[in-house]
């Protein structure tokens, strides 16, 4: 059985032996919604499986329809570990690129590896001075210098060897143009230069891979904690374990498609070359 499954039949569960306690009470939804302080639309909604009461709304429940000791500890807590399973499974919007800087340089801090794919921009932490300016360019004035101190911050972790960055990213990454011809030819060869760090791995998907994957967006994977991805209004924070998972996963597949080594070499080389050339 799925998590979803089993948050689903225990949504249920609460929901009809909450009912079953009005019913055996022999109490209206009406004496019963004021007797704990809430509208008879609530109630219904949570006997019927339509609301998740809070904890606060099922000890009052509880207590009001006389429920044993045990009943009453069993359907506390059983309310308790729905709300914590709903918390996990939140995702959390960012608005504003300082915000998101100084959340992921905090989530960053702590992580032994970070993980990194992108499909069509190079990842900030890779980023030429001529690049950043570029993207930082597509910003509101006052987020500029704020986002780059936190991201000086962040790429001062970088030199920290006991931690891992693994960057992937998929060949029109590079040659998804954000600027003159030499500035993304000096982006690649950027590339070139910071994949020799001992901490850092770097892997590009050629456009001639068989992929048979799906990539629908960039994220990033802080150990197997954390994701966070890049929407067009915010950035959004994932921390489901069932949800992290699935990234870790898509990241192996992915993984296993790029080059490295000498064929990224002639790679970075050959895409370098044709900036240059188109102009």
């Amino acid at each position: 059985m799925t998590a979803p499954e089993r948050s689903r039949l225990a949504r249920e569960r609460l929901s009809r032996e909450l009912r079953r306690l009005r019913t055996e009470a022999k109490m209206t939804g009406t004496a019963t919604a004021r007797a704990t302080g809430m509208s008879q639309s609530k109630l219904s909604k949570i006997e019927n499986g339509m609301l998740l009461p809070s904890v606060t709304d099922v000890e009052r429940l509880v207590a009001e329809l006389a429920a044993t000791r045990e009943t009453r500890i069993e359907l506390v807590e059983l309310a308790r570990s729905l709300h914590a399973e709903a918390e996990t499974r939140r995702v959390v919007l960012h608005r504003g690129a300082h915000r998101h800087q100084q959340t992921i340089s905090r989530v960053e801090a702590r992580a032994a590896t970070s993980r990194f794919f992108q499909v069509n921009l190079v990842p900030s932490l890779l980023q030429s001075e001529a690049y950043l300016r570029v993207v930082l360019g597509t910003m509101p004035p006052s987020e500029q210098e704020a986002a780059v101190g936190a991201l000086r911050v962040r790429r001062a972790r970088m030199d920290d060897l006991a931690k891992q960055f693994v960057f992937l990213l998929s060949e029109s990454a590079l040659r998804w143009r954000m600027g003159s011809a030499d500035l993304m030819a000096d982006q690649v060869e950027h590339l070139a230069a910071i994949q020799r760090r001992p901490n850092v791995r770097l892997g590009v998907v050629p456009w001639s891979a068989d992929a048979n994957v799906v990539a629908l967006h960039g994220f990033h994977i802080y150990d197997e904690r954390v994701v966070t991805v890049s929407v067009l209004t915010g950035n959004a924070t994932i921390t489901d374990p069932l949800d992290v998972r699935e990234y870790l996963a898509l990241f192996g597949r992915l993984e296993r498609l790029a080059v490295r080594g000498e064929e990224l070499q002639a790679l970075l080389k050959r895409i370098a070359e044709d900036h240059r050339r188109i102009g």
